[in-house]
């Protein structure tokens, strides 16, 4: 198999001039014919290099000093790309296909379960499972003999499949847009590689067939591509000897354009992901049908993702005039306005992107809305469902208006028809709205996801340019596309954004720098504006998992305080957090939860959580990490997908490790700490019976850190908490946000301390992890073990240094406040 060829171009590679064609091509011949020519030739040569040398000499070849600059496709730029890698992109695509239909089908997980019996397992340890990996445990331990055994069965059994609620269907394993989309884009862009191979090679369809399915070909267009490379291999006896015309090569890459831009259109970033997987093949081929016809929409919005580009200036490089022009041409096409409103979120046009973002989302709810009165108005009751009858009510009852109901794709809770079918034990099972044809198309959701993180990124981008005027600094990109974070801020007025500070991010209370920064952003209008920008991101986030439905278990562990919740739901996360080398904590019997999987659900789930941090509402973070850690650990998207790489839950982390780790009043004692015997009322009494002191049992508990009841909520918070639209039941462990009737300062004073309480207990177990690294290092280094090699830390964010903006809000809004009634 011949190698790919690597790509040439660079910033600063060029086509030939016109000029350089006309006076060098005719001296070809002349120069074989006639040696003065060839003299003469020579000297105009040395003239050239004597011109470009006294150039350099004068100033004018400083570019031929600077480095290379990498130049990438447009699409390699596009975010939350590492969260749609999977097997998707190799699997069969019959077998993809099959899997979508079982996604589809209800009673794959109703189906009676037919398993082999368990063999006897390999008795050597292993690590404490997580919940996500207890489902492999039916596997067994089949290996021969011999062979590695498989970990896998001394896992645990499952726990029971948690039961859907009365009169609700199952939610699917992966959601139905999602799954459709890619196996869609896998049929298109598979097709498009073939079509493209065939037009760079000149083999027939049936030639090429016979090539794929060769010895080591496996059927794959990828691996034909590559062993034909940019020239063909001949047909070695399977193809034919004749040179295809240039109509039919145009014709065949204006077909393979189609089958792109349509791949492109359904999800731009699985599609991304998946022309990657294509090396060259699709490099140049929109812009030579451009060649042939510039008009073309398709070929126009292929090349705006393949156009070479300076690596990481994305925003530099690129402008929304081809979409303005595409959006003018096609006004009906919401796919234009996405992709325009993702340009806008690099080029720091939030407001725009909200524009386009809105617009979407408007459109495609009334899209729907219509859809879903047509179909209604076409199919009989006996078509509609089998066995049900439309619940009579008053007209307009459940009116939506477009939009999603209050459960996602749920039903009402008022009597929309369900859908009936046979199950697998002659029963009846009930099909999920997420499956039925008028569900929300997947534009809607990804509109949803992309407006969240645009509020939420503008916030953060109009604090970060009140910093650089504050420090007095302007913000110059690096040579290698980093940008600037405010912790190494050299030249600043005030040093920016301190680490390791006991006092604080910005220092002490009184000092200079926060008295600077609170004058700025804590200032009552530009306060407002931010504040006002994430909650409009927690709202759409919300929105956003509204569309996927979680199946939750009983309540449990009644004996867990909150801040065992907490320090189970810190060392939970810690562990799914990308590149963690740390272990999971101990594994108990939580009640499980299930949830549809969605590439983008986890980076939603800890955006949430870091709006909670900007918003100061500590009160509120708590039972939702709890739950989020708990539904996080469950999530599963195998053999589909693999486990996303979450920019927002890496950044979440490293928030909570910063502030224990330079913010002493966050790291005393609290109210549910042993040490302190003091306890604010952050219990809520029981009902029926006077608080009780905690038993002995629950304080050895406390060693071990017991796993969150997935039913939490924090009722009574100005957030409603869960998914689907619905806060979870109260619990005896949850903060008691109402006060009794009292003056103005002393309850505010009292939310403070509420608050301030609230952070102690989700900082202690980050700072009890912190000292443990600490003294493990310590202890290393005295034995001699600090020079053995160490993981590479790839903890690093990839598209803004977030962190420092949050907590240099943080400290100039939330905990100065904090630390004033301390």
């Amino acid at each position: 198999m011949l190698p790919t060829p690597p790509s040439t171009h660079t910033s600063r590679s060029t086509s030939p001039s016109p000029g350089h064609r006309d006076c060098e091509v005719p001296d070809a011949p002349e120069a074989v014919n006639h040696s003065k020519k060839k003299k003469k030739k020579k000297t105009r040569k040395s003239t050239k290099a004597k011109d470009s040398s006294e150039k350099g000499i004068g100033g004018y070849g400083e570019e031929h000093d600077r480095p290379p600059v990498l130049c990438i496709s447009r699409n390699k730029h596009w975010r939350y790309i590492s969260s749609y890698h999977g097997p998707w992109l190799q699997l069969p695509l019959e077998l993809l296909e099959s899997l979508l239909l079982l996604n589809l089908d209800p009673a794959t997980v109703h189906a009676a379960e037919t398993r082999l019996p368990l063999l006897p397992s390999n008795t050597t340890a292993i690590p404490p499972p997580k919940q996500r990996d207890r489902g492999f445990a039916s596997l067994g331990d089949h290996s021969a003999p011999g062979s590695p055994h498989n970990a896998f069965a001394a896992l645990p059994p499952p726990s029971p499949f948690p039961p859907p609620r009365p009169g609700r269907a199952t939610p699917p394993p992966i959601d139905p847009g999602v799954f459709r989309s890619v196996t869609h884009i896998r049929r298109l862009i598979d097709e498009a590689a073939e079509l493209s191979v065939r037009a760079s090679s000149g083999l027939s369809a049936a030639a090429l067939g016979s090539m794929r399915s060769g010895p080591g070909m496996n059927g794959n267009a990828w691996a034909t591509a590559q062993s034909l490379g940019l020239n063909p291999l001949g047909d070695n006896g399977n193809g034919r000897n004749v040179a295809m015309s240039a109509m039919r090569v145009h014709r065949l890459r204006a077909l393979a354009v189609q089958k792109l831009a349509a791949a492109y259109k359904t999800d731009e970033i699985a599609s991304s992901v998946m022309v990657m997987q294509g090396g060259s093949v699709f490099d140049d081929i929109a812009e030579r049908v451009l060649k042939v016809d510039p008009h073309d929409v398709d070929a126009r919005y292929v090349h705006f993702f393949h156009e070479k580009i300076p690596s990481r200036q994305l925003a530099e490089s690129t402008s929304t005039q081809v979409l303005d022009e595409l959006i003018a041409e096609n006004p009906h096409r919401l796919e234009f306005y996405r992709t325009r409103g993702i340009v806008h979120c690099f080029r720091d046009e939030y407001a725009s992107a909200a524009k386009d973002f809105t617009y979407a989302i408007k459109e495609a709810r009334a899209m729907r809305k219509a859809r879903s009165a047509h179909m209604n108005g076409n199919l009989g009751d006996k078509q509609r469902a089998k066995g049900a009858k439309k619940k009579k009510g008053k007209a307009g009852a459940h009116k939506t208006n477009g939009q999603a109901p209050p459960s996602g794709t749920s039903p009402n809770a008022g009597g929309t028809d369900a859908v009936i079918v046979d199950g697998p034990d002659g029963g009846f099972v009930t099909l999920h709205p997420s499956v039925l044809p008028d569900a929300p198309e997947p534009i809607e959701p990804q509109c949803l996801f992309l407006r969240a993180a645009a509020y939420l990124q503008h916030a953060v981008f109009l604090i970060e340019d009140a910093i650089f005027k504050l420090e007095d600094i302007r913000k110059v990109p690096s040579i290698d596309g980093a940008e600037m974070r405010l912790c190494s801020v050299e030249n600043g007025k005030y040093g920016g954004v301190e680490i390791g500070n006991p006092d604080g991010p910005l220092g002490k209370r009184d000092g200079a720098k926060l008295k600077a920064y609170r004058a700025v952003l804590a200032e009552p209008a530009f306060r407002e504006q931010i504040t006002n920008l994430v909650k409009k991101s927690m709202r759409d986030h919300r929105q956003f998992l509204s569309h996927f439905d979680t199946l939750e278990g009983g309540p449990g562990f009644a004996d867990a305080d909150l801040a065992q919740r907490a320090e189970y739901a810190f060392l939970l996360a810690e562990s799914l957090r990308p590149g963690s080398q740390s272990s999971p904590p101990p594994f108990h019997d939580a009640p499980p939860m299930f949830t549809t999987y969605h590439p983008l659900l986890v980076e939603s789930h800890f955006s949430i959580l870091i709006c909670y941090l900007m918003l100061g509402d500590f009160p509120g973070l708590l039972p939702t990490f709890s739950r989020t850690a708990t539904l996080v650990d469950g999530l599963e998207g195998y053999p589909v997908f693999l486990p996303p790489r979450s920019m927002a839950q890496a950044e979440f982390i490293e928030i909570l490790e910063r502030l224990a780790g330079g913010w002493r009043n966050g790291i005393q004692p609290h109210s549910l700490s042993r040490v302190n015997s003091k306890q604010l009322a952050i219990e809520a009494p029981a009902p029926t019976s006077p608080p009780s002191p905690r038993s002995p049992k629950a304080k050895a508990v406390h060693r071990i850190p017991t796993p969150p009841s997935p039913d939490v909520g924090a009722s009574g918070s100005s957030h409603p908490l869960g998914v689907n639209g619905s806060s979870s039941s109260s619990c005896s462990t949850l903060l008691a946000y109402d006060t009794p009737e009292a003056s103005a300062p002393e309850a505010s004073r009292e939310e403070l301390l509420k608050t301030l309480d609230a952070a102690r207990i989700l900082l202690a177990p980050v700072a009890k992890r912190l000292r443990e690294k600490s003294e493990r290092a310590a202890a290393e280094k005295a034995s001699g073990k600090s020079n053995a090699k160490k993981p590479l830390n790839i903890n690093i964010p990839l598209h803004g240094p977030r962190v420092e903006i949050v907590l240099a809000w943080m400290a100039a809004v939330c905990l100065c406040e904090l630390d004033s009634i301390a």
